[in-house]
């Protein structure tokens, strides 16, 4: 969606228990973002269900019928009019959002609708929901991408700078969005996956401890150990005897 907005009208909605969605023909886009229940409903005979914590966009010009109950679903429903684009590079047309984030813009943007608000006022909230939308959807194609790079490259030679310099960005706008998506920084993802490689290195082979080390991507034995041992509890000798003492054990 990249074509000029025009806003039309929106309402908070809720369900009653097993409500089912209206059945019509609808000439209007509409977004919904659901943020409690499910919302089921099918769009020109393709099935949907919509949970909370996810937006969903309705293409103008559809059939729709809700031919199955919903979970009694609290959402807003925005009409709009745009057109498509050839991809939805901009804004996809289903994805999820954070509800902590655009609660207060949603019950604003219910109220204006159902008072004699200004066209600009309702307009300029919805537009603040469609940016925070892509900016989700940006954040956590940039974050995916960071992790498939991570583990795609060798875990030796990884570092944040490199991180940056593959995608040009700088460090704390690479640390935020990643912190974002997945709690925790890129490096503690780097070292979380080379702690994994360790122990299995220590639990199928037999080889010293300071190789495991420089086979799992640390360069600093000592290191290594310190993390190790924050993570488990253990020393990596010791975890290695308990796990080859019980097998079974995580």
């Amino acid at each position: 969606m990249n074509k000029p907005i025009t806003f039309l009208h929106s309402s908070l909605r809720f369900f009653s228990k097993n409500e089912h969605h209206i059945t019509r023909f609808c000439k209007d886009n509409v977004l919904l973002m659901v943020f409690d229940g499910v919302l089921r409903f099918t769009e020109d005979n393709v099935c949907y269900e919509i949970h909370p914590g996810e937006y969903h966009i309705q293409k103008s010009n559809t059939f729709q019928k809700g031919e199955r109950a919903s979970d009694a679903p609290q959402y807003l429903y925005v009409h709009f009019l745009s057109e498509w684009a050839d991809d939805d590079a901009v804004l996809p047309f289903e994805g999820t959002f954070d509800y902590s984030k655009t609660k207060c813009l949603m019950e604003e943007l219910d109220r204006l609708s159902h008072t004699e608000s200004l066209l600009i006022e309702k307009s300029g909230i919805f537009f603040e929901l469609l940016l925070l939308l892509q900016k989700k959807e940006k954040s956590e194609n940039l974050a995916c991408k960071i992790t498939e790079f991570i583990c795609a490259e060798n875990l030796n030679e990884l570092s944040l700078e490199k991180i940056c310099n593959q995608f040009h960005f700088s460090k704390n706008h690479i640390i935020n969005i990643f912190k974002e998506e997945f709690q925790m920084t890129p490096i503690k993802y780097i070292n979380d996956l080379k702690l994994k490689r360790a122990k299995y290195l220590l639990e199928v082979t037999s080889d010293t401890l300071e190789n495991i080390s420089l086979k799992s991507g640390f360069q600093d034995y000592s290191h290594f150990y310190k993390l190790f041992y924050r993570e488990t509890g253990l020393s990596p000798s010791k975890w290695r005897n308990e796990k080859h003492t019980n097998p079974l054990q995580k």
